[in-house]
């Protein structure tokens, strides 16, 4: 079995933004009046495409964030968010980026091609661009690669790295014909390698644990990219990029981007008073009736891979340690009911999601929630048979009561989810106790420790399934759960993942990935919700960006229109 370690959250986004009473909305002649342009199938995006001509030179665009990262190094287990992924893509390099389609291409500004050269043994061979250089001067090369595989590969346990899966599987990485070509080659096949160093540090980074560990945890110190770090403002929560003066490529239209963090509740006004270019809307209803009646704001809004989920804590000595429990709690809730109650309004007719692998759009997704569907006779008959017997409203089993805690965000939506969910729980007799978490301290203090029986948040999809979820099923290690913060181990579900790595048939793939969706629901491993709205306001003359889809950001090419 493969040990991978992965904690941080490349897969986490936080419940940040949120629903409120319908009745804020406005009329329904109010909320047709700017309606959002809903892309009619999956792989569109909604960014105001623009050619880069047709851009001003210059302006700032100034992005809210949930909060500034704690490490900055993106494959470190603590730096792995999602802000920390948002700021790599502009700063540093990556082989592959992902296409609007939900593919991942070459990243021709830093490589010229990425081939799989042979396949028995598998060898990919990485050509890196001639003018490809690194901000104190050094060309990337092959030894970046090397460094980066030997910070992953998990036989020094000293890396913290966020997950070993793909740089596990190598066998080597050298020199080829050139320092700025690099052959990798694999022990056994590993499908995903269109995944594998995106992002890539350099090897300054990669080169000592103490380096890798805690060398970036006040900013990044080598870059290369589009724009480069000109500042970070602890006090006033900013990070400052700047136009990278030594970028090679396409020169970017903006002359700088500024990440802010910023509660959701204030992003609203913030757009309103020009504080920033944009909002992410997600299942918030608040925000999305405030975008709509906002002068020169448009809604933006393309399927991307988000969704919202409920995580059981599993763990020895946690009440849902008990299976046959989780899945009677699991058969209480209807993730119907709370996807039309949180984005119904935004998203007309949606539907929850029904696979904890694949999301709704994947040519292989399935929906496999009949395997444990919302049945509250079902789940009343589990617990009466579980000895958890209904007296009044409650259940108790020797004169104690079924109380389960329940953590959500301090957020809007984070409070909405986790009332919807108690709501339900109590009419099958559960009582569901409420803690509502600042975002500071979700993560540290309550989901990576496990503190927690159910904790509700949304997980990032990508474009490598079995790559990017592997450390979702891991088996726990002492302290180290890698993503499985609810501690379910299956090993079936372990089995299956060693299948669908080495298998390099996309459909055969799929097939193995609805199989172990199949017993993640069987298992009652974590409850799949709703899918993320795609919803963004954003100012009208902002072009490239916005509503990304299943596809890169984009900072490169952003701008505003002339």
């Amino acid at each position: 079995m493969l040990r991978t370690r992965r904690r941080g959250q490349a897969v986490v986004l936080a419940l940040g933004v949120a629903l409120l009473a319908g009745g804020c909305a406005g009329s329904d002649g109010e909320q047709d009046a700017k309606a959002p342009r809903t892309p009619a199938v999956r792989g569109a995006q909604d960014i105001n495409a623009q050619p880069v001509a047709a851009l001003r030179d210059g302006g700032d665009l100034r992005v809210p964030v949930d909060a500034l990262p704690t490490n900055y190094n993106p494959i470190q287990l603590n730096g792995a968010r999602v802000v920390t992924w948002q700021l790599a893509e502009a700063i540093l390099p990556g082989a592959f980026s992902d296409a609007p389609d939900g593919t991942q291409k070459v990243n021709k500004a830093f490589f010229d091609s990425v081939e799989l050269t042979s396949t028995s043994p598998q060898v990919l061979t990485y050509r890196i661009a001639k003018d490809a250089v690194w901000s104190n001067g050094r060309p990337i090369n092959w030894s970046d690669l090397h460094g980066q595989w030997q910070a992953l590969n998990g036989k020094n346990k000293a890396y913290e790295g966020y997950s070993n899966v793909g740089y596990a599987d190598m066998s080597s990485v050298r020199k080829g014909a050139s320092d700025k070509e690099a052959v990798v080659t694999f022990g056994k096949p590993f499908a995903e390698w269109q995944g594998l160093f995106t992002p890539l540090l350099p090897k300054e980074v990669t080169g000592s644990p103490q380096d890798f560990n805690k060398g970036w945890l006040e900013s990044p110190a080598i870059t290369s990219g589009p724009f480069a770090v000109e500042k970070i403002d602890k006090t006033g929560k900013t990070i400052d990029l700047k136009r990278n003066p030594s970028w090679w490529a396409q020169k970017p239209p903006l002359k700088r981007v500024i990440l802010r963090a910023l509660d959701p509740a204030a992003r609203a006004d913030e757009l309103a008073n020009r504080g920033i270019d944009l909002y992410p809307i997600g299942a918030d209803l608040d925000l999305f009736s405030r975008a709509k009646s906002m002068p020169g704001v448009e809604i933006r809004q393309a399927p991307e891979r988000l969704a919202g989920q409920l995580t059981f804590n599993g763990a020895p000595g946690a009440p849902l340690a008990d299976e046959k429990l989780r899945r009677a709690v699991a058969q209480a809730i209807d993730p119907k009911a709370i996807t039309t109650a949180l984005i119904g309004r935004i998203v007309p007719d949606a539907k929850p999601v029904g696979n904890h692998i694949l999301p709704p759009g994947d040519p292989g997704y399935r929906d496999n929630s009949a395997t444990l569907p919302f049945d509250p006779a079902a789940a009343g008959k589990q617990l009466d048979a579980l000895g958890w017997k209904k007296s009044g409203e409650s259940r108790e089993k020797g004169g104690k009561k079924l109380t389960l805690r329940l953590v959500g965000q301090a957020t809007p939506v984070g409070k909405s989810v986790c009332g919807l969910i108690a709501d339900q729980l109590r009419a099958a007799g559960i009582e569901a106790r409420i803690t509502s978490v600042p975002l500071d301290k979700f993560y540290d203090s309550y989901l990576i420790p496990g503190n927690f029986d159910l904790i509700a948040f949304e997980w990032t999809k990508s474009a490598s399934p079995f790559a990017h979820d592997r450390p979702v099923f891991q088996k726990p290690q002492g302290d180290d759960a890698g993503s499985n913060f609810g501690r379910v181990y299956i090993p079936e579900i372990d089995t299956l993942y060693d299948r669908g790595l080495a298998e390099l048939d996309p459909a055969k793939r799929r097939d193995i990935a609805n199989e172990i969706d199949v017993l993640a629901w069987r298992h009652a491993h974590h409850l799949p919700l709703y899918a993320g709205s795609g919803a963004y306001a954003v100012r009208e003359e902002v072009a490239n960006y916005g509503a990304r889809g299943l596809g890169a950001y984009g900072f490169g090419n952003a701008g505003f229109l002339k």
